[in-house]
């Protein structure tokens, strides 16, 4: 464990550095880019991070960093990941930090992510001398555009040699001075279908001439929930959702097809590749039955979350010794999805949930909305977290 000394230092340092990281947020806040097109973010990532002595830096990809730092000791390797990418929402603020990039906005908090790693990454450099192992911090492009960044850092060789891995993300949902760090699945998958149902088409006055495929792809619809209620054990956790509908172009023609698309989300590996059988299995039937042929795309997206417990462990002791007077929070899993999985396919890891919802700062625009903002005391919870994660980390019996 983390010695009192080393515990207050990088409280003491996280708090005076605490302006430089808010500022580094709001810069990459003004400047939201969107996925895959990170390169000025990442430019200004790697010119701050060529400021900070002890690390090697490259670029796996042209708008991703990993920055790499050896301590002084023997230990693991730890890789500490953050994402960097905005998304594709005009910024409705009004504060001095708004977006000045229309239609692209840190509508989900990566700017805070990357802050918080860059942050960190000056503290343990400061620190090399009583550091374990050796640290990596992945500034990844592209979370929120499938197929992700981190599927292709990982296709570049960044895992390699790493022991464990960790990340987090600020949570509009939980309260400023809380942090969740769950045992076994955090996040779901995500996947994506579209349903095409052929019928015939004809005159809206004579339907019996038809096969209506508006009409079928109102029974699949319906039908579809039995994939949740009917085919998937009552203890597991499953969202089917269809929500996009397309058919016909007159009020008075039936057309020849419809189209139906959805999301699937889940926690369960199992549970998740026997969803695609059961959703064209009912929907083959439904058309079947009523004279339509359908057809089937189904696209799996992210995997599910899955924490680590021994990991997890580690780093809720990160939280405990680095940030006392923060408390541990739970929570059920949450639905939302994103692409670390990628990561801990390749080492166990973890996935934290740092509060930065502050009803009396007015800071409470969910995720994704064009007016979201978040707390920035979060940002120093971030950073004195992701500094003691490498001395507790070190300190699991593997």
């Amino acid at each position: 464990m983390t010695t009192q000394l080393l515990i207050d230092t990088i409280t003491e340092q996280a708090r005076a550095q605490h302006e430089q990281v808010v500022a580094w947020r709001r810069h990459m806040h003004r400047h939201a880019e969107l996925s895959f097109q990170e390169i000025d973010t990442a430019d200004f990532l790697e010119r701050e991070l060529r400021q900070i002595d002890g690390l090697a830096i490259h670029r796996p990809t042209p708008t991703s960093l990993v920055a790499t730092l050896r301590g002084a000791l023997p230990g693991k390797v730890l890789a500490i990941r953050a994402d960097i990418d905005a998304l594709p929402i005009h910024d409705q603020k009004t504060c001095d930090y708004a977006s000045a990039r229309p239609g692209a906005m840190h509508a989900c908090g990566h700017d805070g992510h990357a802050s918080m790693l860059l942050g960190a990454a000056r503290l343990l450099a400061g620190l090399r001398r009583q550091l374990p192992g050796e640290v990596r911090f992945f500034f990844q492009h592209a979370e929120e555009q499938h197929p992700g960044g981190a599927q292709q850092m990982v296709d570049a060789g960044v895992m390699q040699g790493v022991d464990r891995i960790i990340s987090a993300h600020v949570m509009s949902t939980v309260d400023t001075g809380r942090i969740v760090v769950l045992d076994g699945p955090t996040l779901a998958s995500s996947d994506r279908f579209v349903l095409r149902v052929q019928g015939k088409g004809g005159h809206a006055a004579n339907p019996d001439k038809c096969i209506d495929p508006i009409w079928i792809g109102a029974q699949i619809v319906a039908n579809l929930q039995a994939v949740v209620a009917r085919n998937t054990d009552a203890h597991e956790a499953l969202i089917l959702s269809v929500t996009k509908f397309q058919a016909g172009s007159a009020f008075n023609v039936i057309p020849d097809s419809a189209e139906l698309s959805g999301s699937v989300r889940c926690y369960s590996p199992e549970v998740r590749a026997r969803v695609p059988q059961a959703i064209e299995r009912i929907a083959r039937g439904v058309a079947q039955a009523h004279g339509a042929t359908v057809e089937l795309e189904y696209v799996h997206g992210y995997r599910p979350v899955v924490n680590d417990p021994a990991t997890a462990a580690a780093l809720r002791a990160a939280v405990r010794e680095a940030l006392p007077e923060v408390p541990l929070h739970t929570m059920n899993p949450l639905p939302n999805s994103e692409d670390f999985s990628a990561f801990t396919e390749h080492a166990p890891g973890a996935y934290a949930l740092i509060g930065a919802r502050s009803a009396a700062k007015h800071i409470c625009h969910p995720h994704h909305h064009p007016l979201f903002d978040f707390d920035e005391d979060a940002l120093e919870h971030g950073v004195r977290m992701f500094a003691a994660a490498p001395f507790t980390l070190n300190a699991l019996q593997d």
